[in-house]
């Protein structure tokens, strides 16, 4: 009994062994790392007429009606804007 013990004591240590030897491969074989490529703005940026924020024309809200109608970033600023227009 106390040979099987060893033997599973031995086993387990050889195999951390293995295991922490892998990973220090791997972390030194691994390719190097590249930074990030910049983000471009595809979208025409639009002012919302309300509160002043910039805003990409695809991500804007369409406030107003007919030839009125005018990009606003949120909810709040088309209510405020309709309201004004009444």
């Amino acid at each position: 009994m106390l040979r099987v013990a060893a033997f599973l004591l031995v086993l387990f240590s050889i195999l951390l062994v293995l295991r922490a030897l892998r990973q220090v491969l791997a972390f030194f074989l691994r390719p190097p790392s590249r930074p990030p490529a910049p983000r471009e703005v595809a979208g025409e940026m639009v002012r919302d007429p309300v509160c002043g924020t910039w805003i990409d024309r695809r991500l804007a809200m369409p406030a107003g009606s007919g030839a009125g109608i005018v990009s606003v970033c949120s909810e709040k600023c088309r209510n405020a804007l309709e309201a004004a227009r009444r």
